[in-house]
């Protein structure tokens, strides 16, 4: 082999070995079955996964969500009313929102994520391969943090007392469906008191409760500065509870004082229990000192989106800002999302999903089945054609083909690119090119053989007269390409991403490595004809 040729070899078996390495996790995932996923460490698991080819929405799996900011609630927030809204605030707060949202699904842990603005008020969010209730709340939750007092007993006393009474008149007996069931207490007779601040309303009078309580008489009973919140849904000696509270409805500090999150397991009455620890960051964790030292035997409810997440009694004073959420029956998952979402901040107004599609793993692995099929016989037919109509040249195209896909592959394995059915498209567009210059090359090398060269010389004047038109074709498809990754979105991105590190590849492969095959093997075996 000449010098030029064994570095040429040298780096090809370099590049193989690499690219083959490189997509050995990629090998090892889909190996995997569901059950053994399931008992690998999740840091074992995260680890395959960023190692491996990301499979798009349309193979994997997942959901594409549309959310939109509600403009109500915005203006709730902001003291507006909803007219009162320009289109900059609605377009700043989408913004904030697409951050906020991007910043939680990166902690949540998909992998090629798609979160695009839409309009001046929406956002589009597409998760391949999640838990879509998970993924749902993680996203839809606006994560609005607020402590709150919880009223002193004489103060909650009094209020029910005003709502008893606003409930005993015509309009409130036809308020309470049955009012001889309720004698004259219709309202807190619906309660059960766990303490002199403490209740709770029984599964089967919750409805009639909120039904009292959002009655403008009842309304007119409960002074402006105070407020009912429900708790998290209890069980309790066989029966399904709803905790409720009544707050100052002025919080004591809000969730943008919070520095960080995470979820921890134990408490004093439980070792098993989740909760979630906070810290306030150090501005306000002296405001939370001064709270809790004026406030000693109060209870300090934890309320986040209008509910209820806990109230724990203070039993001193806290001085360095710090706290827990008790997170009661909830699951793993549930504390770690709450963790995450606490920690990238609240929306800057509620969204609703007006738009929301799924696509299942069924639909996606008939997707991977019917191209893998498709690739199968596609290979198959351009192997058959080329061996049979260009015999030795066939064979050392084809050669030059697998090692141009495995290196395809591993390129995207190692920038993390996401394959999707469009990106299989682009692999097979850059298989269709590089056939293509392989055919341009040999019918050259015929045409010089015809001619009356010897093959060395056939070999050389057949690459150098195909290698301008090769590189033509190549940078019109690349110039195509890079059209299409700067005008295209989502899956057209893909596609073009896909045909762009095709190409480099291809021309790689289609013209350096199946000349230093045709050179090894006319020296090796002193070829004088060539079977092409």
């Amino acid at each position: 082999m000449r010098r030029s040729n064994l570095w040429k070899f040298i780096l090809t078996m370099v590049l193989l070995v690499a690219a083959i390495w490189q997509l050995v996790p990629t090998f090892k995932l889909q190996g995997l079955t569901e059950q053994q996923k399931a008992e690998m460490s999740r840091d074992e698991l995260n680890k395959l996964y960023s190692k491996a080819i990301h499979l798009g929405l349309d193979l994997k799996g997942g959901m594409h969500i549309v959310l939109e900011i509600d403009r109500q609630g915005m203006a709730k927030a902001t003291g507006k009313q909803p007219n009162e809204i320009t289109d900059k605030e609605l377009s700043d707060a989408t913004d904030r929102a697409l951050e906020i949202i991007r910043n939680r699904v990166d902690q949540f842990g998909v992998a090629e994520p798609s979160i695009q603005k839409q309009g001046n008020d929406r956002i589009v969010v597409q998760l391949p391969g999640v838990d879509q209730e998970r993924a749902r709340a993680l996203i839809g939750t606006t994560a609005m943090l607020e402590f709150k007092l919880v009223q002193e007993d004489k103060v909650l006393q009094d209020v029910l007392d005003k709502i008893d009474k606003a409930l005993l008149g015509e309009k409130g007996q036809a308020l309470m469906s049955d009012s001889t069931m309720f004698g004259d207490k219709p309202f807190s007779s619906l309660l059960q008191f766990v303490s002199n601040s403490e209740m709770s309303v029984m599964e089967q009078d919750r409805e009639l409760v909120v039904k009292a309580l959002k009655d403008p008489l009842v309304q007119a009973a409960i002074p402006p500065d105070f407020e009912f919140a429900w708790g998290i849904k209890e069980d309790r000696e066989g029966y399904r509870r709803y905790p409720l509270y009544m707050l100052k409805k002025q919080p004591e500090i809000t969730g943008a004082a919070l520095a960080e999150a995470r979820m921890g397991v134990g408490s004093n009455d439980d070792p098993s229990a989740l909760r979630v620890d906070f810290t306030l960051v150090r501005k306000y964790a002296n405001t939370f000192s001064r709270i809790t030292a004026a406030n000693i035997k109060r209870r300090l409810a934890i309320v986040l989106d209008g509910t209820v997440k806990s109230a724990p009694v203070i039993q001193g004073r806290i001085p360095n800002g710090s706290g827990q959420i008790t997170m009661g029956n909830a699951t793993t998952e549930e504390a770690r999302d709450l963790a995450i979402i606490l920690r990238a901040g609240a929306l800057p107004a509620p969204v609703s999903i007006i738009e929301e599609r799924s696509v299942g793993p069924t639909l996606g692995m008939d997707s991977i089945s019917n191209g893998v099929k498709a690739s199968i016989i596609g290979a198959i037919a351009v192997i058959l054609f080329m061996v049979i109509y260009y015999a030795l040249g066939g064979l050392v195209a084809v050669l030059a083909l697998s090692f141009n896909i495995i290196m395809l592959l591993a390129v995207m394995a190692a920038f993390r690119t996401t394959l999707t059915l469009p990106g299989i498209a682009g692999i097979a567009l850059t298989v269709g090119m590089a056939v293509d210059a392989n055919v341009l090359i040999f019918e050259r090398i015929r045409e010089e053989l015809r001619a009356g060269k010897t093959v060395r010389a056939s070999i050389d004047a057949g690459y150098e007269r195909a290698f301008s038109t090769i590189l033509d074709a190549n940078i019109t498809t690349v110039l195509a390409a890079v059209a299409l990754y700067f005008f295209g979105t989502g899956p057209i991105k893909g596609f073009a991403v896909t045909l762009m590190i095709g190409l480099a590849i291809s021309m790689y492969t289609a013209i350096l490595v199946t000349r230093m095959i045709f050179d090894w093997i006319t020296v090796k075996w002193n070829l004088q004809k060539l079977p092409i």
